[in-house]
């Protein structure tokens, strides 16, 4: 990870920051709780370290808190942080994209991916009326194939580093 390996941005001085408006509507000295906007690098990464989501130097994210835009354990591990603050979020798939769930990988007649001119690739990501999916098994000798329609961080325990750098009332 970049902001890791480099080090992560400090936020500037109070002062330089009274100049740039970077702490404008900022609530200082509260911590953050539901409603607020929260502006916060991040870096999301699965149990066997690889990263599947993070925010790059200098371009932050912001995202409201408590109003359902964000997974649960990802809101509730930022509920009470404070400006500055550095932690590590771990979330279980309950808390998540929840676990797998097998009657979302559904078994179809490959005559019907190959029907609807969907390629017969294992991985393949299919999108049909029940949702977005991906191949993940094709058997040629049964002419069967199946598709998963979890999404796809379903049943994985999530990590999160996360650092605060802006809490406010307004995006």
């Amino acid at each position: 990870l970049m902001l890791l390996a480099s080090g992560w941005s400090e936020l500037p001085s109070k002062k330089t920051a009274q100049n740039s408006n970077l702490l404008e509507g900022t609530i200082v000295g509260d911590s953050i709780q539901k409603g607020n906007y929260v502006t916060l690098y991040y870096k999301g990464t699965l149990e066997d370290g690889s990263i599947f989501d993070q925010t790059q130097e200098g371009s932050p994210a912001t995202f409201q808190v408590g109003v359902g835009g964000l997974i649960q354990g990802f809101e509730n591990g930022l509920l009470g942080m404070k400006i500055g603050e550095k932690k590590t979020i771990v979330i279980p798939p309950i808390l998540a994209y929840g676990e797998i769930d097998p009657a979302r990988i559904v078994e179809v007649d490959t005559q019907q991916l190959v029907d609807a001119n969907i390629p017969l690739v294992q991985g393949l990501p299919v999108s049909t009326s029940t949702g977005q999916g991906k191949i993940v098994e094709i058997n040629s000798e049964t002419g069967k194939a199946k598709i998963d329609f979890n999404h796809p961080l379903a049943g994985k325990t999530l990590t999160f580093e996360v650092e605060i750098l802006k809490i406010s009332n307004k995006p």
